[in-house]
């Protein structure tokens, strides 16, 4: 079969909270929709031996590190099954605040750790992380996570300031760069002013949520980008690597047995038997040639419906996301309470 590369698609999210069943099944939709290969969430809030199962088909490996005291913090790491790592190793925080996985693929290594870091003194939680991670790590290392601070009060907040101390962006700067990390985005957008997170009580964005790639492997990005904020209080992040996957060109059909469950199109499939053993029950052509041709038929009777819901869905989506983001810009640039109310009220389709 024939095989083109593709990169690996990363998504890093802090989440809100995923104790509840609707939430989590609508995150793991939007991963599906963007091919995330790995997911980095934080604040999952999961509790330690208590916390609800987070897989389904495409997701079906997942790594969380739950705290112990309650349900609060709460970082993973999510694989998707068309991301075939073999798991080397992982390291779980009793606490909360990090998950690192890494494993091989392809012959090369790589470490992927969800970080999520206090409101307090983040300089000191993160020295601490780093030098963890520099122990456990293996080639290829992306972190992902909320480190509750903008890295550049001039351009990543709305306001242009942080009531962060001084003292505590320089101590985390001087911490990245011992590490020789890089801020993906920033690196790609060096002055472009977005946001990754709302404050309502105090009407301003920050860009609080990062992906860091050592300085040597910075070659390995395609891209990264801040997404629409739909189901969480916080934008995504989304990053393409360089990677030695590739995919068919050509993929093996399967049904996807949901079509069936359209009264519509289980008539039209009804139809289109009733219609081909009619014009093609004939004395000189034989009944088991008749029966196999006619799965060719249903199959491209059920491609066709496939392929015109899912552009439809595909439509849908896509033009609720576009309204979603042309309001984001608005109220980012505006911070209009009303654009706000409208912006919350498309969230929640």
């Amino acid at each position: 079969m024939a095989t083109a590369p593709r990169p690996i698609k990363v998504t890093s999210i802090n989440a809100k909270g995923l104790n509840i069943p609707e939430k989590r099944h609508t995150a793991l939709r939007d991963f599906r929709s963007t091919h995330t290969d790995v997911v980095l969430l934080q604040e999952t809030h999961f509790e330690a031996g208590k916390a609800p199962q987070m897989r389904d088909l495409k997701y079906p490996v997942g790594f969380f590190s739950n705290s112990t005291a309650g349900k609060v913090c709460g970082t993973a790491v999510l694989l998707s099954r068309d991301f075939p790592l073999t798991v080397t190793g992982t390291e779980l925080d009793q606490d909360g605040r990090y998950t690192f996985v890494k494993g091989s693929l392809g012959g090369q290594f790589y470490t992927f750790a969800s970080i999520y870091l206090p409101n307090r003194k983040q300089h000191k939680v993160l020295r601490s992380m780093l030098r963890i991670l520099a122990n456990f790590q293996e080639g290829i290392v992306l972190i992902g996570g909320d480190i509750n601070l903008p890295l550049d009060a001039r351009l990543d907040t709305s306001r242009g300031i942080t009531s962060v101390p001084h003292s505590v962006l320089r101590q985390t700067h001087s911490a990245l760069d011992s590490h020789r990390l890089i801020d993906c985005w920033r690196a790609t957008h060096p002055t472009t002013r977005d946001y990754t997170f709302y404050s309502p009580p105090h009407q301003s964005y920050s860009r609080l949520d990062c992906m860091f790639l050592p300085f040597g492997h910075l070659h390995l990005l395609e891209s990264v980008d801040i997404g629409p904020m739909t189901w969480s209080d916080h934008h995504p992040v989304l990053l393409t690597l360089n990677s030695p996957l590739v995919r068919p060109k050509d993929r093996n059909w399967r049904l996807n047995e949901t079509l069936l469950n359209d009264p519509m199109i289980r008539q039209g499939t009804l139809l289109a038997l009733q219609q081909y053993f009619t014009e093609n029950s004939t004395p000189d052509t034989s009944p088991q040639i008749i029966w196999e041709a006619h799965k060719a038929v249903i199959r491209g009777y059920l491609m066709q419906q496939g392929s015109i819901k899912k552009k439809q869905h595909t439509l849908q989506r896509d033009t609720l996301i576009q309204r979603i983001q042309a309001l984001e810009r608005s109220h980012k640039l505006y911070v209009d309470d009303t654009v706000y109310a409208e912006l919350m009220e498309l969230r929640s389709e």
